[in-house]
This record gives C-alpha cells, sequence and structure tokens, in this order.
C-alpha cells in the first residue's frame, strides 16, 4: 500500500500529473513529472491536460473544495474523497484547452521573472494593494477562465461578481459572495443528478450505498449533501 502501484500503473501513460498540497491555505494545482516518488501530504490527480487542470483551478472547484473540505486554522485540508471524488465535472471541457493554458502558462512566466513561488505568487494575487501589470493580467486570466468553466457546465446566466471579497480566509480576489451560494446549490443539484443517474444505471449496490452513507459528510447551506459519484 505504501507504494501505491494502482496509482502508478494509472498515471504510467501520462506525460506528467496535476499535484496540489493536501494542507495549504492558497489553492493552487501545478504539473509536475509522472515519475516522481510523492509525498503522502500530496494530492495527485491522473490529468495530463490543460482542460481538466482549467476545471480543478477555476473558482468553481475552488468553492466546493472549501465547502467540503475540512480546515486547520487557515489552511484547507483537501481530501480527495470529500474535494474531488464527488464533484461533477463538465461533461465536456475540450473548450477549456486555451484558458488552461494561458492561465498556466502566465502564471509560470510570473514565478520566472520574480523567482518567486506559487505562495507568494497568490499573496500578490490576493492582495488589493498589488497593481502590478504581471498580477493584474493573472486576475484577468482567472476571470476567463471562470467565465470558460461556467459557460462548459451551460451556466451563461450565471453573474460570478469577480472582486476582492471577504471571506473565511480574509480578502481574496474570488466570486462573489450570491456566486458562491448560487454554484454550491449548482453543483449540489448536479452531483444529485448524476448520482441518481449511476444508481438506476445499477452502478451502486444497496450495501456499497449504505456504507458510503454512513460516513460522514460536511453538509452544505441548505442541509443537503453530496453524494458520492
Amino acid at each position: 500500500g505504501d507504494k501505491r502501484p494502482a496509482l502508478y500503473r494509472t498515471i504510467a501513460p501520462l506525460r506528467r500529473v496535476l499535484v496540489k498540497s493536501r494542507v495549504a491555505d492558497k489553492f493552487a494545482w501545478g504539473f509536475v513529472p509522472k515519475g516522481w516518488v510523492y509525498n503522502e501530504r500530496l494530492v495527485v490527480l491522473a490529468f495530463d491536460d490543460w482542460a481538466n487542470y482549467a476545471v480543478v483551478q477555476s473558482s468553481v472547484h475552488e468553492t466546493w473544495a472549501r465547502q467540503y473540505a475540512s480546515s486547520l486554522k487557515l489552511d484547507m485540508l483537501y481530501n480527495p474523497t470529500d474535494c474531488f471524488e464527488n464533484f461533477p465535472f463538465p461533461h465536456d471541457v475540450a473548450s477549456l484547452d486555451f484558458y488552461g493554458e494561458a492561465y498556466h502558462e502566465h502564471r509560470r512566466q510570473i514565478m520566472l521573472d520574480r523567482q518567486e513561488g506559487l505562495t507568494a505568487t497568490y499573496n500578490r494575487f490576493h492582495d488589493p494593494h498589488e497593481s502590478a501589470a504581471d498580477i493584474a493580467e493573472l486576475r484577468r486570466l482567472h476571470v476567463e477562465m471562470d467565465h470558460a468553466v461556467a459557460a462548459a457546465y451551460g451556466w451563461d446566466d450565471l453573474d460570478l461578481g469577480h472582486g476582492f471579497h471577504e471571506t473565511r480566509q480574509g480578502v481574496r480576489y474570488t466570486i462573489s459572495e450570491p456566486a458562491r451560494r448560487e454554484v454550491l446549490t449548482r453543483l449540489l443539484a448536479l452531483n444529485h443528478a448524476r448520482y441518481a443517474e449511476e444508481v438506476a444505471a445499477g452502478l451502486h449496490d444497496k450495501k456499497s450505498a449504505k456504507g458510503k452513507g454512513a460516513k460522514r459528510r460536511e453538509r452544505s447551506e441548505d442541509g443537503a449533501q453530496p453524494k458520492l459519484l
């Protein structure tokens, strides 16, 4: 188990993998080579494409993850079972390649130019007093990526209201509170719809469904709980 053979079999055909620290204040995914030995405090996703990167780096996924994650002071404990496995992805992500690559590559260039890591970069990103052109462009690309991800869900009517907003983590450049609540409502409805489809298709037997139901889940603000897809 400690060698995680299933993980390495899964990522063998890929060029790289997406990773994120399991415990972190900032919400930042990055690509690393597939041949590394990954620390147990690292979340590893078997994605090597820009489109799925755009989804998990977006404010849509961050909103879901922060709602159902545990916390340690201001740090989020990103548990794949609670934050990823039950997250309903858009059915078609092909249109997101451009946005994911543009965002990632601009962020990478900022870090190279400034010789700073992800934490320092996102400290600047969320600082209302930081007006440097490269950081302003990263914010613009993030807004563009968020809108593209929302459109992939068919949510063209959703006003995301990006700006500097007060959150549980302090002031952050993110979507507005009304948008956050609406995103959670729509994702939870989609999660339940997908789960119902899988139950109807016989993909969840009664025994496993009972076991999953017994596991504790943090409730959403309206009292509903996500289902494991």
